[in-house]
């Protein structure tokens, strides 16, 4: 008989061996949602709002999200580490953060791409509803066409939303599943995505 906690063990298992710095299954319920996280995106305005499609508010409602995550039981929750003084507060660190020329980093991309493959791997163990979310926007394309194009994502089957896109405060998450969250750090900045598995 299939254990399904073998399958949240190996799909934790999985998200280490890609490059995860750690990977939990949580319940669904210590998914936080809280409206006051999409508020975010627009005040101060995110250089992202409206110009990328996975961003907001080209995003359903989080009342509408939260609903279905209540749906689902399970979630793969995990983050990847990334060697980034995000403490600098000085004029020229607080420049070089809302420079849109800095090239995103490799750890946020990485995270993109093992939410994918986990999302496909749950899908492979049965989880036909998994779902994946990153951290920051969509950065599959160097530009990305944009909700004022009026065209449809150039690559619909790996672009995902950002769990803070979604509503989800992923402070109170990470701190309901025991995992490390730093909002400034000297050290290292730790992007987290998430799995819904059903």
């Amino acid at each position: 008989m299939k254990s399904i906690e073998k399958d949240y063990r190996d799909l934790a298992a999985l998200a280490k061996g890609r490059g995860a710095s750690c990977a939990r299954v949580i319940d669904a319920d210590n998914i936080v949602l809280d409206r006051r996280v999409r508020l975010k995106c627009e005040i101060p305005v995110c250089s992202s709002f409206n110009r990328h499609l996975m961003c907001p508010p080209n995003l359903m409602p989080v009342e509408e999200f939260e609903r279905i995550v209540r749906s689902y039981g399970k979630a793969l929750l995990l983050q990847v580490e990334d060697e980034i003084d995000s403490s600098d507060r000085t004029e020229e660190g607080i420049c070089k953060e809302l420079d849109d020329s800095i090239a995103p980093t490799d750890s946020q991309r990485a995270l993109h791409r093992i939410v994918n493959e986990l999302e496909a791997a749950a899908f492979k163990k049965g989880f036909y509803l998994a779902t994946g979310l990153i951290a920051g926007e969509c950065l599959l394309c160097p530009e990305c066409i944009g909700p004022a194009s009026g065209e449809a994502c150039r690559r619909p089957f790996e672009a995902r939303p950002s769990m803070e896109a979604m509503g989800i405060d992923v402070v109170k998450t990470c701190r309901n599943a025991g995992l490390k969250v730093s909002l400034s750090s000297k050290e290292k900045v730790r992007w987290t995505g998430l799995v819904l598995l059903d």
